[in-house]
């Protein structure tokens, strides 16, 4: 892969298919044969589902006629080279010039709600997925190259540059990081709740998180391009024990991160915003004051909950996490120094930049519980409440959590059923709204899954009674009273549910980034 003046600084040592396909879809090759397409569906009412990936010769007249935007727009066919982020930040974009184009030139109002639906798929496609591909130092000699190859393509698990790294160690410093990360790893019991048991998946999982917390200690940003500088800062002056003060680092971190609702790794809401947490441990652990303590704690509280609820690392990702912790570093300093935060908070902490969702915003827009980024952060937001199950009163604590999730028994519960709403005429996406979804033991959920819910409170009363009802449905954030709802319809009880829950969800995210 070349550097700008053209000179090749490290080679490609597999991937090379995925990247070269990439590349040509993107417009990369000049004149290409084919030229690649998103096949869509509801193109022109601005809420479009992928159908397929298609391509057409450019040589037919077919192909040709694709060329024109208003052509492409009428098969329902976006353009795969529009969708490369090399956009000029001064000018208008690919996307907005295609669009443009698409709707009749000049027509404003169709022309924006296209251009963030194309936007929207852009970022759902191509920047919230990894492309794996395996690159070595140029220098890298061929022996060594060859054997790394025949490793990959010879083994079932996926090749990451952590691997790269940990081969490297051997030669460099004549240190088996294998070995240590292995130890480490069964050392820490809390990893089994976070990691999959095949060493061959945790191995290298485990040792990218250190990675990443080494570049950031080390003043990197945490990106695979800064591994092996940040494993050569990591080890001067030191030996490789530090490595065991990582995993403990990285045990605090995921401690905390259970205790905030997200005992599992598949209910982590966000990764990234842990590493920093991880980085900071060391700075967290020369605290003796115990007000200053609750400081601190109250401080990484608030920036975990900021990130998973704000919009702060949707982009530039690698970079703003760097910038996160070396502001985080200068807090805990002025803690340290003077018992409180002096500097104004900034980066994340900035509710201009990165606002908390309002009430009203999330009545507006919240994913499906425990789905993506934000609807997990809901799910965790309400599992840190050690909320109760509504049938048996059991509480969901950490371990009631991960014996549900090992044996699959933790559902995502519809509070008015999806046949219910249908009945009423009301739409998926509106069925599917984060706020309408609970965890639930899985034989609650069954039980109760095509009822009115007004209908099985009063099922539930016959167990038990009406106020200890209310405590458990209240322990999950669900406003009890709009539920049961007097004699409204299922229609208007279910509106003033959704308004009535974001409010309850929208005060305890508040509290919770609050320093």
């Amino acid at each position: 892969m070349p550097d700008t003046a053209g000179e090749a600084i490290e080679l490609v040592l597999d991937g090379q298919q995925r990247l070269t396909a990439l590349w040509k879809a993107l417009g990369g090759e000049k004149n290409p044969e084919h030229r690649f397409y998103l096949e869509v569906s509801n193109l022109k009412e601005r809420r479009m589902d992928v159908i397929d990936v298609v391509w057409y010769s450019s040589k037919t007249g077919l192909g040709r006629s694709l060329a024109s935007p208003l052509f492409a727009y009428n098969k329902g066919l976006i353009p795969i080279s529009i969708l490369s982020n090399a956009e000029d930040e001064y000018k208008w974009g690919e996307i907005w010039h295609w669009c443009n184009q698409a709707c009749g030139n000049g027509k404003a109002a169709e022309v924006k709600p296209l251009e963030q639906e194309i936007r929207r798929l852009r970022e759902q496609l191509l920047f919230s997925r990894q492309l794996w591909y395996c690159n070595l130092d140029k220098n890298t000699e061929a022996s060594e190259a060859v054997e790394i190859f025949i490793e990959t393509n010879s083994s079932s698990v996926a090749i990451k540059q952590v691997d790269i790294v940990i081969a490297l160690a051997k030669d460099k410093y004549n240190e088996n990081l294998r070995g240590r990360i292995h130890d480490a790893f069964q050392r820490n019991k809390i990893m089994a709740h976070y990691f999959k048991p095949d060493p061959e998946e945790w191995i290298p999982s485990t040792g990218e998180w250190m990675l990443k917390v080494a570049c950031l200690r080390a003043g990197l940003a945490p990106k695979k391009a800064n591994y092996d500088e940040a494993l050569r800062k990591m080890v001067e002056g030191k030996t490789f024990e530090v490595l065991d003060e990582l995993f403990e680092n990285l045990g605090n971190t995921l401690v905390m991160a259970a205790r905030e609702g997200a005992p599992t790794m598949r209910m982590v809401p966000s990764q990234p915003p842990l590493h920093v947490i991880a980085a900071l441990q060391e700075k967290l652990a020369t605290f003796r004051d115990p007000t200053k303590i609750g400081k601190c704690d109250e401080l990484v509280r608030a920036y975990y909950w900021r990130c998973l609820f704000s919009n702060r690392h949707e982009a530039q990702a690698n970079d703003r996490l760097l910038e996160d912790y070396n502001a985080l570093v200068t807090y805990l300093e002025e803690i340290e120094a003077y018992g409180r935060i002096r500097d104004s908070l900034r980066g994340v902490f900035d509710d201009n930049a990165h606002p908390i969702p309002t009430a009203d915003d999330l009545v507006q827009d919240l994913p499906w519980i425990a789905s993506g980024r934000r609807g997990r952060a809901l799910a965790a937001l309400v599992t840190r409440r050690r909320p109760a199950d509504w049938m048996t009163g059991q509480k969901f604590d950490e371990e009631r959590i991960r014996e549900l999730e090992n044996k699959r028994n933790l559902d995502r519960h519809h509070v008015f059923p999806q046949e219910v709403l249908k009945q009423e005429g009301i739409g998926k996406a509106s069925i599917q709204h984060g706020l309408n979804g609970v965890l639930l033991n899985k034989g609650t959920n069954l039980r109760l899954s095509k009822l009115d819910p007004a209908d099985y409170f009063r099922d539930i009363m016959e167990q038990t009674t009406e106020n200890e009802l209310r405590a458990r449905v209240s322990s999950h954030l669900i406003p009890y009273d709009e539920i049961m709802g007097g004699e409204g319809s299922v229609r208007e009880r279910y509106r003033a549910y959704l308004v009535g829950r974001a409010k309850l969800v929208s005060e305890e995210i508040r509290r919770l980034v609050t320093v």
